[in-house]
């Protein structure tokens, strides 16, 4: 049998038993959906199928049950995403893997595959991938297998007892006093709090939802303009064929070309080029510009969305500029100071496809210019609010914004910050849960959201949001050492061990990971490879007093130990 809210990878070579599983399922009274290379009506003729949607994967020319397994991100996303979206509890079976592989790059299957099981794991949906095993190589399989709960055969799925539910969030364990708390970095508005904003993601934002668009965000680039240096890079592609600093310099150099060739007068900011199939669009602050690279059949609409396009470019600059106007005028060439410029990539990026939703009749109301503004202005007022610790005035100029426009992601953001700051948890975490339902791939929401749950003593839900956040952001050290201490605290010594290793080697100079793993490898009896992580904190920050405190404590358990 098949549980609900899982993702399985099941080997079949006909499909048989799996399309059995799957009518199991839907008349259990979940909402189904089959994507398949069989005919439509043959195959409800054979299995019945229900009230399920059922398309054929074709490259016929068919009815609107016809799906061109070429059109991956558009059509076939577009399908899925809406149905997952839509349903409750739903369940949904692909057959006909081998097919998108012979049709489309593996690699970009993959990826789709993967969007398709995180978008159901923030929605408690079933996914059934049925593939031929014999259709594939051990190495393609072995890879495949690790973006999946469940894999099998579908005899064994047909002959297991019925799979529970996904777990229920348990209460933690009490938290060790030896163990320091999670320290969080300081959101996008800058306070002297500890609440941390991670680096966003290198992945897709959502898996695109509208096939007439046809156009996607490939790349956007933040550029230095005094010195041509890429300060941050926010990418949608799954490799790179170029250096990226290399291609930010040529977009800069461009630029620079331009305006000094072609202007007379003054300086343009902003530039449209064409190369090859895609759309550079660049803009220019003071001490920064900003590119993006768009891919997609975009002529027949394009026109229509620049407009908006170049306003939330320029807002989007002039946000940056206002934020680390001091850092970009003094830029001594350490982009690492400017690491927080990421997230107003990621905003960008979300606000553009927003955008763009409103020019193809799919997406909300547009604000008014006048709407705009204000909400702009509040926000601006919030963060300044912010910025000298006013926290309930930034809070009611968060709520003006809000009140404007609901789905302003940076004010919700903010806003959730602001009372995890001030000790409201639950309002906290009502606000992250509201940004990621509109971008659900911001690893820092997850990040920040499981340092509240486990403050609430919800740790174990804790853990499930850093995981979803390192699945967006497996580079993120902070992430991975909350893990890490939120693993320890349930008595999970060995995957602490883990997640503090995989900080170490993203950051190997965090002197806090250090003295935590030295903690761990304390209660597990490991007293001399406990020391030696508590030297190596104290190397990176001598200041350090509880590690020092709890370096002489487990001295001495060792001098003990050796005396008996």
């Amino acid at each position: 049998m098949i549980g609900k809210g899982f993702n399985y990878l099941i080997y079949e070579d006909k499909s048989d038993i799996s399309f059995k599983l799957f009518n199991e399922l839907v008349n259990t009274g979940s909402p189904g959906l089959c994507i398949t290379t069989l005919y439509p009506q043959k195959l409800k003729k054979m299995y019945g199928m229900g009230e399920a949607q059922v398309f054929w994967l074709s490259d016929s020319s068919g009815d609107k049950e016809t799906l061109s397994p070429t059109r991956l991100d558009f059509e076939i996303a577009r399908v899925i995403n809406k149905f997952i979206k839509d349903g409750e509890e739903p369940v949904f079976l692909l057959d006909g893997m081998a097919y998108l592989s012979l049709e489309n790059d593996y690699d970009k299957v993959r990826k789709f595959i993967k969007h398709i099981n995180d978008m159901a794991s923030m929605n408690y949906a079933t996914i059934m991938v049925v593939i031929n095993p014999n259709s594939f190589s051990k190495e393609t399989l072995a890879t495949l297998e690790k973006d999946f709960d469940k894999i099998g055969t579908a005899k064994e799925f047909s002959e297991a007892v019925a799979l529970p539910a996904a777990p229920v969030p348990a209460t933690p364990a009490s938290i060790s006093q030896a163990v320091p708390t999670p320290q969080i970095s300081s959101p996008a508005i800058p306070t002297a709090s500890d609440l941390r904003t991670a680096a966003p993601t290198e992945s897709p934002a959502d898996l695109p939802l509208i096939e007439e668009m046809e156009l996607e965000i490939e790349d956007i680039y933040l550029i230095h303009r005094g010195t041509g240096t890429l300060i941050q890079r926010r990418t949608w592609r799954e490799h790179d064929l170029i250096d990226p600093d290399i291609v930010g310099g040529m977009f800069q150099a461009i630029l620079d070309f331009i305006n000094k060739s072609f202007v007379s007068d003054q300086e343009s900011d902003f530039s449209r080029l064409e190369v090859k199939g895609y759309i550079i669009l660049i803009a220019d602050g003071k001490y920064i510009s900003e590119a993006i690279v768009f891919s997609g059949k975009a002529e027949e609409y394009i026109h229509r969305v620049m407009g908006d396009i170049k306003r939330l470019l320029k807002d989007n600059i002039v946000n940056i500029e206002n934020q680390y106007s001091g850092m970009l005028d003094s830029c001594d060439g350490d982009m690492s100071k400017l690491r927080g410029t990421r997230k107003f990539l990621d905003i960008l990026a979300l606000n553009i496809n927003k955008a763009l939703d409103q020019h193809t009749g799919n997406g909300e109301i547009m604000l008014s210019d006048a709407e705009r503004l204000r909400a702009q202005e509040a926000y601006n007022k919030a963060v300044l609010a912010g910025k000298s610790h006013n926290y309930e005035d930034a809070l009611a100029a968060y709520d003006e914004t809000l009140n404007i426009d609901p789905m302003h992601f940076q004010s919700l953001f903010n806003k959730a910050v602001v009372l995890q700051m001030l000790g409201r948890i639950g309002d906290a975490l009502k606000c992250y849960d509201k940004a990621l339902e509109i971008n659900p791939n911001d690893a820092e929401i997850w990040g920040n959201r499981g340092i509240a749950l486990r403050s609430l003593g919800r740790t174990e839900e804790a853990i499930e949001s850093y995981h979803k956040g390192l699945c967006i952001n497996p580079a993120d050290s902070a992430l991975w050492s909350n893990q890490g201490i939120a693993l320890r605290s349930v008595g999970r010594v060995k995957e602490a061990i883990e997640s503090y290793d995989k900080s170490i080697d993203i950051n190997p100079h965090d002197a806090g990971v250090w003295s935590n793993k030295g903690v761990v490898l304390g209660s597990m009896g490991l007293l001399k490879e406990a020391i030696e992580c508590y030297d190596r904190s104290l190397a990176i920050d001598p200041a350090r007093k509880l590690t020092q405190r709890n370096r002489e404590i487990t001295i001495k358990e060792l001098e003990k130990k050796n005396q008996r």
